[in-house]
């Protein structure tokens, strides 16, 4: 006996139908990102006028203080090149000297530091203000800081600072008598009157004064009268300067000359200390250098 078997085939219901192949997706290559270093910022300085000294009335120190701030990672040394002093508008070509504490200062890695910086300034050679009439100094200082980083990288920044500071003038001096008395049996008295004018718009303060005194081209006396005399503004003060002509090694001829004489050429040198009323100013010293003709008095 045989058995048959029939098969028939349908098609699938819609439900169960088979998903369409998605196409796989099309891998590429990513742009590559160029990497750029990090650059690090330049340092930075900030210059202020700190204070003046004064030895006379043309010799001038201004000083400054740098702050230099090193914002990298690395230490700095410094330089200062192409520097110039500018006085009332007009470059200066001579008579100022830079005075750094030292040589090719360095600033370390991400730190900030001050520098001292001083300008030694001789007024009598700044050209164009000989003749100028002008109360006040419009000092300016100019300069560029080169830094030097490792593998010899350099950057460079542009200092400039000010500096307003008044013109001093020195008093001036003219002799306005002679009197002579004789004193004790070895001495002679003198008495030299003194006039004392300030040119300048602030008063002055004179004191510690060192003399010599010649007349005839002989010397009469020295010595220091201590006595303060403050001179206005402008104006002008009338002192007298008390000498003593010790005659024991003096030439007898010349003590009789002295006590006769009606008129004497005199030459009167000598230093005084200044003290102005400005507050950044400190004590000079002017020299006077005083000659003429005058009537002795008995």
């Amino acid at each position: 006996m045989s058995v048959i078997i029939a098969c028939t085939t349908q098609d699938p219901p819609a439900e169960l139908a088979l998903p369409e192949r998605i196409p796989a997706p099309v891998l590429t290559t990513p742009p590559q990102i160029e990497k750029v270093p990090l650059q690090e910022a330049d340092p930075s300085v900030q210059i202020a006028f700190d204070h003046l000294e004064a030895k006379t009335t043309e010799h001038i120190t201004l000083y400054f203080v740098l702050q230099v701030t090193n914002p990298r990672s690395v230490p700095a040394s410094m330089e200062i090149n192409q520097w110039q002093f500018i006085a009332n508008g007009l470059p200066q070509q001579e008579g100022a000297t830079l005075i750094f504490t030292e040589e090719n200062p360095a600033v370390g890695a991400l730190t900030s530091t001050q520098f001292p910086l001083g300008l030694a300034v001789d007024l009598s050679k700044c050209s164009g203000l000989e003749k100028a009439e002008f109360d006040t100094y419009q000092a300016k200082f100019e300069a560029d800081m080169v830094f030097t980083f490792a593998l010899e990288e350099h950057t460079t920044t542009h200092l400039s600072a000010e500096a307003v500071f008044p013109r001093i003038r020195e008093p001036q001096f003219t002799v306005t008598k002679i009197v002579v008395n004789q004193g004790e049996l070895i001495n002679i008295r003198l008495k030299v009157g003194l006039r004392i004018d300030n040119p300048n718009n602030f008063p002055l303060e004179l004191s510690s004064l060192a003399y010599e005194f010649y007349g005839d081209e002989q010397f009469w006396a020295n010595g220091t009268d201590p006595a303060v005399r403050r001179i206005p503004a402008q104006g002008s003060t009338q002192t007298q300067i008390f000498m003593v002509m010790n005659f024991i090694d003096m030439n007898r001829k010349l003590l009789e000359d002295i006590l006769v004489a009606k008129r004497v050429y005199y030459h009167f040198t000598g230093e005084v200390a200044v003290l102005t009323t400005i507050e950044y100013l400190p004590r000079f010293y002017v020299d006077f250098d005083l000659s003429g003709n005058s009537v002795v008095l008995k």
